[in-house]
């Protein structure tokens, strides 16, 4: 079994963005860097920028429902 450098550095950058260890925005920078220096792939671009697509997503998501359980919390306390 041999190590494949391009797979380790993609799917870095997907778990750090993941885990809250760098902004999305540097891990586009840092996909573009890799891309540049022909460590990863053109493919392997798009898997970073669609999984931090779905993380974005999924956080907006998360938030949007946080909103409305305090929404609704805050209007049976009143009532």
């Amino acid at each position: 079994m041999s190590f494949d450098l391009s797979k380790f550095l993609t799917e870095g950058l997907i778990s750090s963005v993941k885990n809250g260890l760098i902004p999305s925005d540097l891990a586009t920078v840092y996909a573009g860097n890799y891309l540049v220096k022909s460590l990863i792939t053109q493919t392997q671009v798009a898997q970073v920028s669609d999984a931090i697509t779905a993380y974005k997503a999924a956080q907006t998501s998360a938030a949007d429902k946080a909103a409305q359980v305090s929404s609704t919390v805050d209007n049976k306390s009143v009532q």
